[in-house]
């Protein structure tokens, strides 16, 4: 098998390296010789198929035979999040919440926590354990000490943290509700006192590089049929990314531009608060969606577009959110470089990388109950909640805080897998960051200030769109605000 693969190959005019050579000799003859063939009709410039070539243009010969998940050979969506399809009940959410903590329990206990409980074994003798709880509340004493209410699958129990130990009490503070941590702790059943806090927290061993000299771009929150909506600011950003304008290097750049991810309000929507169909210049969702259309057929075809929903799209306001329904936005849906994932989505692409989706609605949630956050940041710095986010491998903990809906199997908000790459957008502010090798990207918008954020304190800064080189790691945030030349500003980032 291994010598009539070589061999079909050199007539084609190629060669194998040594993995993917082993790949194609497990796969069925019939099958390996169809996927040499496919290599053969691409016409590369390359003369030996390595595996990161391999990947790029076929994807690995397991996902090809069998992975419901492959929308095409450059993208490969990693979760699919599939709420209920029967009426929901209350023992639905019990379910979920009980999912959700066997989930994050399970990213703990690889971490080899020591004498790890549960509530029910820790009995009337004092000792030393470490249990795994969700945050049911927390009340100041007299004394100003933290008493925290837990719970795991076994029981309830009382745990304090003493004011005395500053850093872990300021630690304590910020746990949010239905956080679900581990605590080492001393004492027996009738009060257990805090040494230490646990996050299930998420980190990459070290930093992921292509082989590929591309660019990655990240937009979002359009919000097509708003009076607010800037539209020349928007076409100015296409014109840039077809080579129209800019000088020499940003045009070499906007050539290696491959992948552009939209995170959610792509439209403005119909609706969504009262009193909206005053500051609508589109007053229909379809009509909507068609301008959407209009704008992304500028692009040219080798850019790949990638585009969640978001609180403004036309789908139910619950996370997760499904993808834009072809019955709002039939165009969309036919567009042959545009892929349409739910919210939020975990998609792989070229070289590997792993790219979280979220529009961000528990953002604002994070903000409000997080102190520090609040009083120093507010929200003029979106990384700083996502970072929270990963921290507790969950993108909305807090119940009752944001609409929600319970999944059967897993809690779709649950970040099981750790990315590469997390982008969010909502706030309408881009940023960039890094945590735990963990690339954080916040986009920009591109619609002015609206008076609901007027009204909260929030100051967008519109028409920027962060840039990230995968062979290099290089940041970049364009700016397309600037109307008094044709040279995009270029504002260089550190990760």
């Amino acid at each position: 098998m291994v010598g009539e693969i070589l061999k079909l190959c050199k007539e084609k005019g190629f060669f194998l390296d040594k993995e993917t050579l082993r790949l194609l000799s497990e796969l069925d003859k019939n099958k390996a010789y169809e996927i040499i063939e496919k290599i053969s009709r691409l016409k590369l410039k390359e003369r030996v198929i390595t595996q990161e070539l391999y990947k790029r243009y076929i994807n690995s010969p397991k996902d090809l035979l069998n992975n419901d998940n492959l929308i095409d050979e450059k993208i490969k969506l990693l979760s699919n999040s599939a709420p209920f399809s029967k009426k929901i009940n209350v023992m639905d959410f019990v379910n979920h919440f009980q999912v959700r903590y066997k989930a994050i329990r399970g990213i703990l206990e690889i971490k080899s926590l020591e004498n790890l409980s549960s509530i029910r074994r820790i009995g009337i003798n004092n000792g030393a354990w470490t249990i795994i709880v969700l945050i049911l509340n927390k009340r100041m004493t007299k004394n100003k000490n933290l008493l925290i209410e837990v719970e795991d699958l076994t029981g309830k129990s009382i745990i304090l943290v003493n004011r005395e130990n500053l850093a872990l009490f300021s630690q304590a503070k910020e746990l949010l509700l239905d956080d679900i941590v581990a605590f080492r702790v001393s004492g027996s059943n009738k009060m257990l006192f805090a040494s230490d806090i646990i996050y299930p927290d998420a980190v990459l061993s070290k930093k992921k590089y292509s082989s590929f000299d591309e660019y990655v771009a990240f937009s979002g929150d359009f919000h097509v049929g708003s009076k607010m909506f800037l539209e020349k600011k928007l076409l100015r950003f296409i014109k840039w990314l077809n080579g129209g304008i800019g000088d020499k290097r940003q045009k070499e750049i906007a050539k290696k531009v491959k992948y552009l991810f939209l995170a959610g309000d792509n439209i403005d929507g119909v609706g969504i608060y009262q009193g909206q169909e005053k500051f609508l210049n589109i007053r229909n969702c379809k009509e909507q969606y068609k301008k959407v259309e209009e704008i992304l057929k500028k692009i040219r075809k080798d850019v790949q577009i990638i585009m969640c929903p978001g609180q403004h799209d036309a789908v139910w306001v619950g996370e997760p959110q499904s993808i834009i329904p072809e019955k709002w936005a039939p165009g969309l849906h036919q567009m042959e470089n545009l892929y349409l994932v739910p919210n939020p989505a975990l998609v792989e692409i070229i070289g590997g990388f792993k790219v979280l989706m979220y529009h961000g609605a528990g953002i604002n949630r994070f903000i409000d109950e997080i102190p520090e956050i609040r009083t120093k940041y507010g929200h003029k710095s979106p990384t700083k909640v996502v970072k929270e986010m990963l921290k507790r491998r969950h993108l909305a903990p807090i119940h009752g805080l944001m609409d929600y809906i319970p999944c059967e199997n897993k809690d779709p908000m649950v970040i099981d897998i750790v990315p590469d790459i997390i982008v969010t957008a909502d706030q309408h502010r881009a940023e960039i960051d890094s945590y735990n090798n963990i690339l954080m990207v916040a986009s920009s918008c591109w619609q002015s200030i609206t008076p609901f954020e007027e009204k909260i304190g929030n100051v967008p800064d519109p028409c920027k769109v962060p840039l990230f080189n995968l062979k290099t790691r290089e940041v970049k945030i364009m700016d397309f605000s600037r109307d008094d030349d044709l040279v995009c500003k270029m504002e260089e980032k550190n990760e």
